[in-house]
């Protein structure tokens, strides 16, 4: 049976891949992966109840030397509410 092992079908090694939908997205650069953080003043974001470390996200974002990290917030210990 041709397309077939013994009655199982073959599949490709390599999968065909969406150009419009990759599968992996593209990695960021240090500098796009550090943008991600939200800079507020501390009267700002008491005004919004959010923590002014991280701007509310619980999290802020480094890199260096393409090191990226995702570090908990250590003032509102990742819930972005003002303490």
């Amino acid at each position: 049976m041709p397309g077939s092992d013994q009655g199982r079908p073959v599949y490709p090694i390599h999968p065909k891949i969406d150009e419009e939908s990759p599968i992996m997205p593209q990695p960021m650069t240090d500098q796009e992966w550090e943008a991600q953080n939200r800079y507020l003043s501390q009267n700002e974001a008491t005004m919004l109840g959010l923590c002014w470390h991280c701007g509310g996200q619980g999290v802020n974002w480094t890199a260096f030397g393409g090191v990226q990290r995702e570090v908990t917030c250590g003032v509102c210990l990742g819930d972005g509410t003002a303490s």
